[in-house]
């Protein structure tokens, strides 16, 4: 039986986790991302595994890339499936090559176009800026009509030049954010009001941002071009022709975070939806981790008895805050229950499968995720190799948790047999 007991800790000296601060390393630092791990653990897989010419690394829950962009710097083919249209766009974006000089020529335009700005749509859209006479605003109008400015000086260039100024002028944009993403949701800064951010502070911070790209354009080649597909993992694997040598991936822990709410500032300053209803859509297409839609119903519950235990302690307890929280933890594990299979016939003879998620609280009951997703594993047919503890999380105090202040992440090492 999988129990804690197997539990090893050999990378935990290694940064291998995503605690690990890449935010200054060359294109990483482009865009930052909460939820991404370290490129360290990429590279630590990469050197155990080994890789060949022919081989290629998959990750079906790239994010903002990390896997793509170790492996693309290193010179190996890799792909990365991924869900959200803005995530997958700031993936692609820090993959791209082009002159720094010529990269450089432009800035001052486009700053130029910024200063003179250009009325934003979104400025009476829901809460987006104050003209929408909500009490409380992302944007003032000031800094979205700046941001649509520089956005639109941008329409005859390249592909690859485009991608860069974009995914910058939608950082400045954040950086001058009257909310902070907060954990699972955003959260309005404390002294919004007393920031006051305006036209000249955008500029401030996108000129920052340009500068970085013309650092890393001129310091970091990227030798190989990584494939990124935007599309739910749960129905693009089965159409990945060649098999992998190589998975590295971190899907959405079950944290009831819903993601797609997170980056809604950015899904729709970049054009990527247009509506709620687009915004709804997409929530459909994410592996079931949250409650801010009503989810389709689960069918399976054979996932071990690890998952029995547990999942009769939550679902029997009266303090619980959502009813569908059961739901939600079921249908998570149905979800990964299916990648996992998927993965495994698309998989080479020894490729391997490195998996980071950790555990979570609810009704003060802990659930061992990285336990129950090896227990599915090897009854799905991955051989486990080892399950390593990555760091322990420190948790929010709420009245939800019990006494559970800390839980772990974790690493799940499988193999094909």
């Amino acid at each position: 039986m999988i129990n804690e007991s197997i539990l090893v800790e050999s990378l935990s000296c290694k940064n291998a986790s995503n605690s690990i601060d890449y935010h200054s390393l060359p294109r990483f630092r482009w865009y930052g991302y909460k939820e991404g791990f370290s490129p360290n653990l990429v590279v630590e897989a990469i050197n155990e595994v080994g890789i060949e010419k022919d081989d290629y690394i998959l990750d079906p829950f790239n994010g903002n890339g990390t896997v793509t962009l170790t492996a693309s710097i290193n010179n190996i083919k890799s792909i990365g499936i991924e869900v959200n249209p803005f995530v997958a766009f700031m993936s692609r974006a820090k993959l791209e090559n082009f002159s720094s000089e010529e990269f450089s020529k432009d800035i001052q335009n486009v700053l130029s176009s910024a200063l003179l700005g250009k009325k934003s749509k979104l400025s009476t859209y829901s809460t987006f800026s104050e003209e929408s006479g909500k009490s409380k605003w992302l944007f003032n109008s000031d800094v979205l009509n700046s941001f649509e400015g520089g956005w639109q000086s941008l329409k005859k260039f390249s592909t690859a030049k485009k991608s860069i100024f974009q995914l910058s002028i939608i950082g400045a944009a954040m950086d001058n954010c009257n909310a902070v993403k907060d954990g699972k949701c955003l959260k309005y800064r404390s002294n919004w009001e007393q920031k006051n951010f305006s036209v000249q502070s955008f500029i401030n911070s996108l000129e920052k941002r340009l500068q970085k790209n013309v650092s890393d354009l001129k310091d970091l080649f990227i030798p190989h071009q990584a494939t990124i597909i935007n599309a739910d993992s749960r129905q693009i694997i089965k159409s990945i022709q060649n098999e992998f040598k190589l998975c590295i991936t971190s899907p959405p822990y079950l944290n009831s975070f819903d993601y797609t709410d997170i980056y809604r500032p950015e899904l729709f300053l970049g054009k990527f939806i247009n509506s709620s209803y687009e915004l709804k859509q997409l929530r459909f297409k994410t592996i079931r981790s949250h409650v801010e839609i009503r989810l389709h119903k689960p069918i399976s519950s054979d996932f071990g008895e690890i998952y029995n235990t547990i999942f009769k302690q939550i679902n029997n307890s009266e303090y619980i805050w959502s009813k569908q929280i059961p739901t939600m933890i079921q249908s998570y594990f149905e979800d990964m229950q299916n990648v996992l299979t998927d993965l495994l016939v698309k998989a080479k003879k020894e490729g391997e499968l490195w998996l980071v998620v950790a555990n979570s609280v609810y009704v003060g009951v802990e659930i061992p995720v990285d336990l129950i997703l090896a227990e599915i594993g090897t009854r799905k047919g991955w051989k486990l190799k080892r399950i390593e503890v990555l760091r322990y999380i420190n948790r929010r105090k709420t009245k939800y948790c019990g006494n559970i202040n800390k839980v772990r992440e974790s690493l799940i090492v499988f193999q094909k047999d």
